[in-house]
């Protein structure tokens, strides 16, 4: 397989996978927001990247980005999205076309790269957390891989059962972690294992699990997710340190300490479950 890079500006560039004649996968970054100019690597706090999920019948390169990305730009964050055309977007081939960009921007001098993402795009922000040193932090929404309860149940328990894996050999990069009541692609008691096996690897992390009001496997992408968690997400990746008991409470982050107020750990696992709500 060839690897050819194109850099469309300074900040964002075109990865071409070309597998055999006549092929023309694609794997390539963008701004997440075109109409807002990137600050650059010298005074944005660092560089976000967004990978999108992947349906079985359409192209998920088009999907709008999440709201709550807004609030990381607005916090000084210049953000990317990493689109991916659905013939090759395998997690080997996108994880490895990820690791590609995000050793670009630490080349072109930002500070940190962060990555976000949703479903199968959760899935290559961590293996891309697992392959690269230069990943700093990962924030996953409603990790999925390998298909529905409804629709793929041989392979749906390997939406938990390869996840830990996952979690369990990420570098160093801190990780905050979403799962959702009504999720289909959720096999269940992801949250509570997550939140054991980064606390035993001590490494820095958020495990929010189940939290009210935000439903089904595409909570991450509404506006109410955005209020009620993007400025946590954004003080998870600001924070200068990341300690035992770290969490969210009113849209704030709580970077943690040994005794943490039971107030600001309703959300956290074993806190406080959402209502049930309809898929």
């Amino acid at each position: 397989m060839s690897h050819r890079a194109f850099f469309l500006t300074g900040l964002a560039c075109l990865f071409f996978l070309g597998g055999h004649a006549g092929a023309h996968d694609a794997l390539w970054l963008d701004p997440a927001f075109a109409n807002r100019p990137a600050l650059g690597p010298a005074k944005a706090m660092g560089a976000v990247i967004w990978s999108h999920g992947r349906s079985v019948n359409s192209e998920d390169s088009t999907a709008p980005i999440p709201p709550y990305m807004s609030t990381l730009r607005d916090g000084g964050w210049d953000t990317f999205r990493f689109n991916r055309l659905r013939a090759s977007d395998t997690l080997a081939n996108s994880t490895q076309g990820l690791i590609e960009q995000v050793r670009r921007l630490k080349q072109q001098g930002y500070r940190q790269v962060a990555l976000t993402g949703q479903s199968f795009g959760a899935f290559i922000a961590l293996m891309a957390a697992d392959g690269s040193d230069d990943v700093d932090a990962v924030v996953v929404t409603a990790p999925a891989a390998y298909g529905s309860f409804s629709e793929y149940y041989g392979s749906w328990l390997n939406n938990a059962t390869r996840l830990y894996p996952l979690l369990d050999e990420v570098r160093h990069a801190r990780v905050m972690a979403f799962y959702f009541h009504g999720d289909d692609f959720d096999p269940g008691g992801r949250g509570e294992r997550s939140q054991a096996i980064l606390a035993a690897r001590h490494l820095p992390h958020v495990v929010i699990d189940q939290p009210a009001q935000l439903t089904t496997h595409w909570a991450a992408a509404t506006p109410q997710f955005a209020q009620l968690f993007g400025g946590c997400i954004l003080g998870f990746l600001d924070a200068a340190q990341v300690s035992d008991g770290a969490t969210c409470q009113d849209d704030a982050f709580w970077a943690g300490n040994v005794a943490a107020p039971a107030a600001l750990l309703q959300n956290a696992v074993g806190g406080t479950a959402g209502p049930a709500g309809k898929r």
